[in-house]
């Protein structure tokens, strides 16, 4: 079976385009809750006609509702639910598991499709996801053809994967540059494009700005993967753009030429990447916005494009038959759900020709200008009557009009009404975490619990394993398919010498340490933002979660949950996750040490560490140091360790404990900020 070619339709006239062009599916967003909010997006009267008018045309629509949620909007996510339910919807693209709750009960058969934001990238992700009722997931845009086709084939769940359009430079999820340093959550759908701004390394300029996906040539091998859908990025690109995607990936799939020269033309970044896909994650993958990127897309291309969507496109396909007798003519239209009949005058002794079954088919078949091609016409006029040209039209149009209507209409369904709100509960401050990257950094002392790199721990047990209940093995933040069974045997190993907890940044992480037999502890790339997530994750096992750093102290304070709860009180905080790496060289990764510096437009410098060549982090210029201001409303504060000197983690630990600044130079993050 061929796969769906998923369009972005980010406002009418992108979905126009979409559909006329030949999309199977489109996505769309509400006027919030969606990871664009600057595109034009639907008002709820344009939601209700978008879904009526792609339900007419056989195409399905899936609502984008792939944002983190804060506690305070979640009534009007649920009011949002119960909208996008009524207009007929096929599946609802989620990131946060508050959403995912809200649709999987008071939306009982409406489709859960996991965004990629949700950062699913190995197989214990994908059985989090079977066992939390979604039905498609959307993995990381970072997988190989071979990791995809390794997920694909190891779930029951459909796949949806990106085949053209923008990337983003950090591992999905995973960005929180835009939030630090302009005050706009790309994981609330305000994302500012930071790392498209000039950052350099040894020279090489733009060293974040990764060039457009374009996959077309990898559909085949994707298809026979098993892949379902095939997405395309751009839900705040022009039609035009929207139309020639659609067209290219539709031909590529079907086996027929493709233009990618007028793709490129229409809009590029300096050409197309297949990086990820091929596993060439090199230099040939940055690329910028260039003057003959923008003078390429001339209004003659645009107005070419716009001749694909001109028109109204018949992809529905009929069967009609006509029956004249005397007493009446009846025409029957039937698209093999709904069959509807029209009823007209009676035929008339044949003063003039006789109506024929080529002549009845002439009419009947006029179908242009509708959605709708008769491909089976079946004819009776026993008594060799005559009936008008016009007659035969109005038949017809009549028919199309009743076939329309019921097409239209919205599937019945009922809104369950959820229980009702959590229950407060109150949060009672018991003591620090402490977080070491290195084994040169340990110390044991009086603080509660330690989470120390599985790795490290592995590299010293004679140190570490007679303090196995105090240490939290942590999980890397990135676990690709083809590391995840060694991940899982370095998991074991240490539950045999006696560990029993381990942290987890990703929800395929926490399963990975559930199905070990660790009680898991939840890091902060979980984003935990709202009451309900915490709960969730709470039932598949979390034994305490670390709030996102994108939540203000009022949003923390404002948790309902009887989850334990801990916040980063000081740390160099990971703003960004990269597969592939912008500190290496023509040489790829040959005589890095590991760690470099991405130098801004302003000249500050970021660090960046290799986290075993297996992904890269971002870290902020100054750490976040509010280890002076009052969390008595979490169970732990977290001092979160990366290169500092094991005498620097001695002295902030004695910092914290005397609720005194560590760091000269720091910032509170966004625990006293709006965030957009």
């Amino acid at each position: 079976m061929k796969p769906e070619i998923l369009a972005p339709a980010g406002g009418k006239e992108q979905l126009l385009a979409a559909v006329r062009s030949g999309a199977d599916a489109v996505y769309l967003g509400a006027s919030a809750f969606n990871a664009r909010r600057n595109a034009d997006n639907f008002s709820d009267d344009e939601l209700y006609e978008a879904a009526a008018y792609c339900r007419e045309r056989g195409v399905k629509v899936y609502a984008a509702v792939n944002i983190l949620i804060g506690d305070t909007e979640l009534p009007a996510l649920r009011s949002l639910a119960k909208r996008l339910y009524e207009t007929g919807i096929d599946g609802v693209i989620i990131q946060d598991l508050a959403a995912a709750k809200i649709f999987r009960d008071c939306c009982p058969d409406l489709a859960l499709h996991a965004s990629t934001q949700m950062t699913i990238h190995n197989r214990a992700g994908l059985r989090a996801l079977e066992e939390l009722g979604f039905s498609r997931f959307v993995p990381a845009r970072e997988l190989t053809g071979d990791e995809i086709r390794h997920l694909a084939q190891s779930t029951e769940m459909e796949t949806e994967v990106f085949i053209h359009g923008a990337l983003c430079m950090s591992v999905s999820g995973c960005c929180y540059l835009s939030a630090m340093l302009g005050g706009r959550s790309g994981n609330r759908g305000l994302c500012a494009q930071a790392c498209r701004l000039n950052f350099t390394h040894d020279g090489r300029e733009y060293a974040l700005s990764l060039k457009d996906l374009s996959a077309l040539r990898h559909i085949a091998a994707l298809t026979e993967a098993g892949v379902d859908s095939l997405k395309i990025e751009g839900r705040m690109k022009r039609p035009e753009y929207v139309a020639a995607a659609v067209t290219a990936c539709k031909n590529a799939r079907d086996g027929l030429p493709y233009d990618e020269e007028t793709l490129r033309r229409v809009f590029s970044r300096s050409g197309f990447t297949d990086g990820y896909l091929t596993g060439r994650r090199d230099l040939s993958m940055f690329g910028v916005r260039t003057k003959e990127d923008v003078t390429a897309a001339t209004e003659s291309v645009f107005a070419s494009l716009r001749e694909l969507y001109r028109k109204e496109r018949p992809a529905v396909s009929l069967s009609a038959s006509l029956t004249v007798t005397p007493e009446e003519s009846t025409l029957s239209l039937s698209d093999g759900v709904h069959t509807v009949k029209s009823r007209g005058e009676g035929g008339q002794s044949p003063r003039q020709m006789p109506l024929t079954k080529e002549g009845a088919a002439r009419q009947i078949e006029k179908t242009g200008g509708t959605p709708y091609v008769i491909d089976r016409f079946d004819f009776s006029n026993s008594d060799g009557l005559y009936l008008s040209a016009s007659a035969c039209n109005r038949l017809r149009r009549d028919a199309l009009e009743q076939l329309s209507y019921l097409r239209r209409q919205p599937p019945e369904r009922v809104f369950m009404e959820m229980e009702e709100p959590l229950v407060a509960q109150s949060h009672t401050f018991r003591g620090y975490y402490l977080r070491f990257s290195a084994a040169e950094q340990f110390f044991d002392g009086d603080y509660e619990k330690a989470f120390v790199p599985l790795d490290v721990l592995l590299t010293e047990p004679e140190r570490f394993r007679p303090l196995s209940d105090k240490l939290i093995a942590e999980c890397p933040a990135l676990v690709f398919p083809l590391s995840e069974e060694t991940v899982r045997q370095k998991l074991l190993r240490l539950r045999e010498w006696g560990f029993t907890m381990g942290s987890c940044e990703n929800i395929g992480q926490l399963m990975l340490l559930r199905e070990c037999g660790f009680v898991p502890f939840g890091g902060m790339g979980l984003n935990l933002l709202n009451s309900q997530a915490a709960e969730e994750y709470r039932a598949l096992g979390l034994a305490e979660g670390t709030v996102s750093f994108e939540a203000d102290v009022q949003k923390i304070r404002r948790l309902q949950t009887a989850l334990p709860l801990t916040a980063v009180g000081y740390g160099y905080l990971p703003l960004m996750k990269y597969r592939v790496c912008p500190l290496q060289t023509a040489n790829g990764c040959a005589g890095c040490g590991g760690r470099g510096e991405l130098i801004d437009r302003k000249g500050v410098a970021f660090t960046v560490a290799c986290e075993k060549r297996q992904f890269s982090v971002l870290y902020n210029i100054v750490p976040l140091d509010v280890l002076d201001r009052d969390f008595s409303f979490v169970e732990h504060i977290l001092l979160y360790f990366t290169g500092e000197s094991a005498d620097d983690c001695r002295r902030i630990y004695a910092s914290a404990k005397k609720r005194q600044t560590a760091a000269a130079v720091h910032t509170t993050g966004l625990y006293y900020r709006d965030l957009l």
